[in-house]
């Protein structure tokens, strides 16, 4: 974990140094996973993120996917997102994305590490064109005795394309991730830590560092 954590803290150092704009967040999880048969699951969880420049509560996502496993720690899956932004009480818009991901999982010693590259099919309400985003996600989970694991991740926002609503094709945003895990039996486990998530303006806007507590709650059937 301590070589997983020197390889995240670079990345956040440059980034806290170039920052222009920043916010102190809190994003809560209720997260379900349900297995339909031997190789195959159901995951679908509720998102809820508070900040303090958008005056409370600035997004909802409600999200479902369905996965499969295909053998040697591979998986493939395929769902849906819908998505709701606020500023201020208000709604100022709605995405719909149609997702499709491959996922990978894997140990090294008592470290489990875990992968996935997910694909986006975006379409938002304040505009008229398409746009397509890869997420890859890389994830480390130590336990440490008991229930209790040391959690940490990293994702990468990649646009792949230009649209009329202001999605400009390049690296756009990144989360780094550092918490504990906590299951409390076979159903049920929480989740809480820092998430550090880097918006790059690209010299269309200014760059903007949220820092946001997480807490999760996840239940496995």
């Amino acid at each position: 974990m301590s070589r997983l954590l020197i390889c995240v803290f670079p990345l956040l150092l440059p980034a806290a140094a170039m920052a222009q704009d920043e916010d102190q967040e809190l994003w809560l999880t209720t997260a379900a996973t349900i297995k339909l048969a031997e190789k195959s699951k159901f995951e679908g969880d509720v998102v809820a993120r508070f900040g303090n420049d958008p005056g409370g509560l600035y997004e909802v996502e409600l999200n479902a996917m369905l996965l499969q496993e295909v053998g040697d720690g591979f998986s493939v899956g395929g769902g849906y997102t819908r998505a709701i932004s606020y500023s201020h009480g208000n709604v100022t818009r709605t995405e719909d994305r149609l997702r499709a991901q491959v996922g990978m999982a894997g140990s090294l010693g008592k470290l489990k590490l875990s992968g996935r590259a997910r694909l986006e099919y975006r379409m938002r309400s304040d505009g008229d064109d398409e746009g397509f985003r890869l997420r890859p996600q890389v994830k480390a989970t130590l336990p440490i005795g008991g229930p209790f694991s040391l959690v940490g991740h990293h994702e990468s926002f990649i646009l792949l394309n230009d649209t009329d609503w202001g999605q400009v094709a390049g690296y756009e945003r990144m989360r780094n991730f550092a918490g504990v895990s906590w299951k409390l039996n076979k159903t049920v486990a929480v989740e809480a830590g820092y998430l550090n998530q880097y918006n790059f303006g690209r010299d269309i806007r200014r760059d903007v560092m949220d820092h946001a507590l997480t807490f999760s709650l996840g239940m496995n059937f």
